[in-house]
């Protein structure tokens, strides 16, 4: 874990990590305290401000988690997607427990929402894509959106989804497109 932190702050060249978040849950749950443990450590040393974990898709192991560490995870981050059932059960343990619901892929993972009749006459009324309507859906429902681009205008749409707010009846509509 040291070698690996090492590493990502060598990349960047910077003194400490936002966040350091460990890739997927380890099996036994003994292992995976060890290594949160060498997180742990991290995050009192000043090496990262955040912890976190990814790919952890079952409610129980992320409340194991929570029971046994010295400090909890800030950030879950979860491919947003129908296969896990939009994470559910898990995203209602994160909103209890103050840990933030990172989804990443949400656009690829959902072309379904992005292609939806619904969704497309909601971003035409607005004058904005569907995929501004979609991440903006996620952010009101508590779900912080991961976006990756290297075109300009690309970030400019994603952050473009802060100019505008879906109300309930257009959420309600793009919550029925999720389930379509």
């Amino acid at each position: 874990m040291q070698q690996s932190c090492a590493e990502s702050l060598r990349n960047p060249r910077t003194d400490y990590l936002g966040c350091l978040v460990l890739p997927s849950p380890l099996r036994p749950m003994s292992r995976l305290m060890e290594v949160w443990g060498a997180m742990e450590a991290l995050y009192s040393g000043g090496t990262t401000r955040q912890l976190g974990i990814s790919h952890c898709h079952d409610p129980d192991v992320l409340a194991g988690l929570c029971r046994s560490a010295r400090m909890r995870p800030a950030v879950v981050q979860n491919r947003f997607s129908a296969t896990t059932g939009y994470d559910l059960g898990l995203r209602e343990f994160c909103q209890r427990n103050g840990i933030v619901y990172q989804g990443f892929r949400t656009l690829t993972a959902n072309a379904h929402v992005l292609g939806h009749a619904a969704v497309a006459g909601i971003a035409s009324v607005r004058g904005v894509s569907a995929a501004q309507v979609f991440l903006r859906y996620l952010t009101q429902a508590g779900i912080m959106p991961l976006t990756g681009t290297t075109s300009a205008a690309h970030m400019r749409e994603d952050l473009g989804i802060f100019d505008f707010e879906l109300g309930d009846e257009e959420r309600a509509t793009i919550a029925s497109a999720l389930r379509a």
